[in-house]
């Protein structure tokens, strides 16, 4: 008996030392989207895991005197191949060669997916609009052109959690509409 529960404590510490920086990657992924939006998102969690367990190998063995370059090196090269994987495009505009949508077909984009939390009484939720970004009318939609073109089109965030189903031809509308305003 002498020993055997020092052993196992050890044994389970350095089990604890590979599970820790995981598990705080899986609890931080919820702040950046393109970990859970991706349409693989368990893929991306289990790539990440894999690189942040490869790099911490370097350093449990580094305590032992052991220098081993392969581990965070392949470690770093997961990570960066899953961001290059993972990075938000712009979405082409289906129709080229069409004149970009005024603001006026915009709204009806916006009012079907976002004007239920972007409104002066959003329906749904019970708190006020986020950032209180309101979007009901033309002139609000024109002044938060920005915010809605990078929440909706290039990080694809908006709406959250996409509740309203916004399509991917929508988010191509917003894109076009956007690109096509006068400064």
């Amino acid at each position: 008996m002498d020993g055997f529960f020092g052993q196992r404590g050890k044994q389970r510490s350095v089990h604890n030392s590979y599970f820790t920086l995981p598990v705080l990657f899986a609890m931080l992924s919820n702040h950046c989207n393109m970990m859970y939006n991706h349409p693989m998102s368990w893929l991306v969690l289990v790539l990440m895991v894999t690189s942040v367990v490869l790099i911490r190998q370097f350093f449990l063995l580094k305590h032992k005197k052991k220098i081993n370059w392969y581990f965070p090196l392949s470690g770093v090269v997961i990570m960066l191949g899953v961001f290059f994987w993972i990075a938000p495009k712009s979405p082409q505009a289906q129709a080229q060669d069409l004149a970009p949508p005024s603001t006026a077909e915009i709204q009806v984009v916006i009012n079907s997916r976002c004007i239920g939390c972007h409104a002066t009484h959003p329906t749904l939720m019970d708190a006020p609009a986020p950032k209180g970004v309101i979007l009901e009318t033309e002139e609000e939609i024109d002044k938060h052109a920005n915010m809605i073109f990078i929440q909706a089109v290039q990080l694809k965030v908006m709406p959250l959690a996409n509740l309203t189903h916004i399509t991917d031809e929508e988010r191509a509308l917003i894109a076009k509409w956007y690109e096509g305003r006068k400064p």
